[in-house]
């Protein structure tokens, strides 16, 4: 199965490649940079709608792929609080049928999601701002300061679980 995977992030086809390789079936991951369309930082909607356009970049250009994988991370106001959480979309060219799942979240404070918003959301993330703020350690990793929890296993435990309901 050739699988491609919408960003060339090593976290991203890492998470890929460990879902499909826990199905024993054999699989060729590989990553290609794709356009989302959508604004540095990602809000609510726009998320999904990266994603998506990422997988309508890497399908016009890229021919021979049974699924194409986008992880898109975003933040999203729910309730009173701003969520930061991923969206993974796994299209299947054979069926042309979209699967997708978000993944847990974790909570990202108002003052540096203001901060980030102020500056403009097409070219600055609440991510970069917290790292010069000093409250994040690692502008790829905003999940392990935060929550003790590597953005890594977020990623790997949503891609797991979709790629095991689909295609089994």
């Amino acid at each position: 199965m050739r699988i491609g995977v919408t960003s060339e992030n090593k976290l991203k086809v890492d998470a890929v490649r460990k879902a499909y390789s826990s199905l024993n079936l054999p699989i060729e991951v590989i990553g290609y940079s794709a356009e989302s369309g959508v604004g540095e930082q990602p809000l609510n909607e726009q998320t999904l709608e990266g994603a998506r356009n990422r997988i309508l970049d890497v399908r016009s250009r890229v021919p021979y792929l049974d699924r194409i994988i986008s992880i898109e991370n975003g933040i999203f106001r729910e309730g009173k609080k701003w969520l930061d959480k991923a969206v993974i979309v796994i299209y299947d060219l054979s069926t042309n049928n979209e699967y997708l799942a978000y993944s847990d979240s974790i909570v990202f404070p108002d003052k540096y999601v203001e901060r980030a918003r102020k500056s403009g959301f097409q070219t600055t993330t609440v991510c970069h701002v917290m790292l010069e703020a000093g409250y994040i350690a690692n502008l790829q990793d905003p999940h392990f300061t935060i929550s003790g929890t590597s953005r890594q296993v977020y990623l790997e435990k949503t891609v797991l679980e979709l790629v095991e309901r689909i295609e089994q």
